[in-house]
């Protein structure tokens, strides 16, 4: 005998005369836990008598339970139905349940075995039909294959048939299942794959040409094919209805041919006709779900023009109003786009929101409106602000705001979303009498910044750290080795370059100090400070000042371009073939660390000959384009080619890059 995990939830066995057929009824919606005990209370029900005469239950344990409510005086569900049904009369009962949605007497079958009893009987079909009949809009017949229940169930809860799981839309007429994507395609089985999934059934053919079809798979998303696919538990019942045939037929039970011909030629017909209303079931379901569509719309657009005409009424502009009704935007934040209707208590909780997203839009409208007031705005501030950087000599460096972290100050930001049409450039003269204050407190927090970098890079760990403030009050960062490692955000290969604070201007875009990469981004900077030092670098700085003479702790930057000395990069390949080697100042030699990168053993420098040195400033000298030869751009060899930092060969009649200082 086949057994199979779950219950079908349409029986082909035959319905009693007593009882309508609600195989799975208990079962619909229940939570997984309480399964067993719902198919427990189930199989009890479907063994009670349905007569009127004795409705009290009779097991000792509720006679106790009924005993005890009545001493302390509680008044119970349970003794309430069954004083209703001892009062009045049944057919009042039934005419008031007649009054109700098919899902609310879905409901009250579950409150009690009582009412259950009551509302599974056959008697009371005129129940199910009365209330299935006043549903709006009108839903179709019972299909004969259906009891009232099981078609209420199908059509007016949205569980999964097979497991319970709830708010599923998807339903296939033919099996008069609605499931999962899981139950699916786990349960439908193709008619030729289904020899293998039912090995153990010996006449399948038989038993699939009985049974009821789809043409829609568990893994065809919907979509029909010219296939049949059954249902895997409804295989499972019809193979043990044909295997007790068979059993009867085997032991020579006289007439047991003919009622098993007669039984086959009944199912064949039913799986027909399941079939057709199957398909005009299918098509009732698409015309109701796009009326469906067309009254939500409808309710929709009335909830709509309802508080457009509630927000113009609190004095709100009407642009801004209608935008917010129209505009996705807006409408996906679920305020005017529902179906309930405006209620004054609606109203009351979707009125702050809506007020929000109205003011929201007013001041995008503002903006657009306002645009070419503030672009010529900013064009004013960017000239006044050029013109500004040529006046202002508080200090020698260049470590100023950029254009974009400028126009983005509290008083300069100010001025441009003002109101009105000014776009003089007197506008400007309040905030840009206060620029140098404010660029002077900018400047100093952003260089002790950097001398707390260099300090925490330098310092070696469990010293003690001089004051960031006190250093660069001493001067700290004009000091050869005061130099950075800032990735490269106007370079296309996002490369690590080296500045000092002379040309640290450019990495400031932000007040933090923080910016993505860009083109390229191979790094995630977003947890990452731009501006970094690495504690190896300045190791292999100070054997160049140590080459040259200077101490590494004193020796600044002038210092060493004064000396201006030229130096060989021991570390690079290039050298067993000295005429390919690349002469570099000492400048470039700290840019040209990063080629070889900190992790690698480290090989020093060597200073140039004065016969080297000669030959290299005669090549210097001689150069088409002198400018390109320098300590952040190209050095030159030997052979008089001048090459970039990674000793590729570059061409001298490129543009010059801006100066250093």
């Amino acid at each position: 005998m086949v057994t199979t995990r779950r219950k079908s939830a349409v029986s082909y066995k035959d319905i009693s005369d007593d009882e309508m057929d609600v195989d799975g009824f208990v079962n619909d919606g229940e939570a997984s836990k309480s399964r067993t005990r719902s198919s427990k209370r189930a199989a009890h029900d479907d063994t009670e008598d349905d007569s009127d005469e004795d409705l009290k239950p009779k097991t000792k344990k509720r006679k106790m339970t009924t005993k005890i409510a009545k001493k302390k005086g509680k008044v119970t569900a349970r003794s309430l139905m069954k004083d209703l049904f001892s009062t009045l009369p049944l057919d009042l009962i039934y005419e008031t349940f007649g009054h109700l949605h098919p899902l609310d007497l879905l409901h009250l079958a579950r409150t009690s075995k009582m009412l259950r009893s009551h509302l599974m009987s056959k008697r009371s079909i005129s129940i199910w039909i009365t209330a299935r009949e006043a549903v709006i809009p009108p839903v179709p017949e019972c299909p004969k294959d259906q009891s009232e229940p099981q078609w209420a169930m199908l059509l007016f809860t949205h569980d999964c048939t097979i497991c319970g799981s709830p708010r599923i839309q998807k339903v296939d007429w033919n099996l008069r299942l609605r499931g999962c994507e899981t139950c699916f395609k786990e349960h439908i089985i193709y008619s030729r794959t289904a020899s293998k999934a039912y090995p153990d059934i010996e006449d399948l053919d038989t038993v699939l040409e009985l049974l009821p079809w789809t043409n829609t798979g568990g893994w065809a998303h919907g979509h029909s094919s010219s296939r049949k696919f059954y249902l895997s538990t409804h295989i499972v019942e019809m193979a043990e209805i044909v295997e007790d045939f068979q059993l009867r037929i085997d032991a020579g039970v006289k007439g047991a041919r003919a009622e098993f011909d007669e039984f086959k030629e009944k199912k064949k017909a039913s799986a027909a006709e399941q079939s057709e209303s199957g398909k005009e079931l299918k098509e009732w379901a698409l015309k109701a779900a796009r009326m469906r569509h067309v009254t939500d719309d409808q309710l929709k657009d009335e909830r709509k023009q309802a508080m457009v005409a509630k927000l113009i009424d609190l004095g709100h502009d009407s642009r801004d109003v209608q935008k917010v009704a129209d505009t996705w935007r807006y409408r996906s934040r679920n305020i005017f786009d529902r179906t309930t209707p405006l209620s004054d208590s609606v109203w009351k909780r979707a009125k702050p929101k809506a007020e929000m997203l109205v003011e929201e839009a007013k001041q995008r409208r503002l903006d657009i409106e306002r645009w070419p007031t503030r672009e010529a705005r900013r064009t004013v501030a960017k000239s006044r602000y050029a013109t500004f950087k040529k006046t202002y000599d508080a200090s020698p460096d260049k470590l100023l705001p950029i254009y974009s972290a400028f126009i983005n100050l509290p008083m300069i930001k100010e001025v441009i979303r003002s109101d009105g049409d000014d776009v003089s450039p007197d506008i400007f003269d309040d905030a840009f009498d206060k620029l140098p204050a404010f660029l002077d407190e900018w400047r100093r927090d952003r260089r002790v910044e950097l001398a707390r970098i260099l300090l925490d890079a330098q310092v070696p760990p469990g010293a003690v750290k001089p004051d960031p403030i006190a250093a660069e009050q001493e001067g700290f960062l004009s000091l050869a080795t005061s130099f950075f490692s800032v990735c490269g955000r106007w370079s296309r290969y996002d490369q690590t370059t080296t500045h000092w604070m002379t040309t640290m201007h450019g990495h400031f875009n932000r007040s933090d100090g923080y910016h993505p990469t860009f083109p390229i981004p191979k790094v995630n900077y977003e947890d990452i400070n731009c501006i970094h030092a690495v504690p190896e670098s300045f190791e292999r700085a100070k054997l160049l000042i140590e080459l040259v003479g200077l101490d590494p702790k004193t020796a600044t930057r002038l210092d060493m371009d004064e000396i201006d000395a030229r130096f060989w990069c021991t570390e690079c390949s290039v050298l067993i073939h000295r005429s390919t080697n690349v002469a570099r100042n000492w400048r470039n030699c700290i840019m040209h660390l990063n080629f070889h990168g900190v992790t690698s053993p480290w090989k020093g420098w060597e200073v140039l000959t004065l016969e080297d040195r000669a030959t290299i400033e005669k090549l210097e000298s001689n150069a088409s384009s002198h400018q390109v030869i320098g300590w952040n751009t190209v050095a030159i060899c030997l052979e008089g080619t001048a090459v970039n930092l990674r000793g590729l060969p570059f061409k001298l009649e490129a543009a010059p890059p801006p100066a250093d200082i």
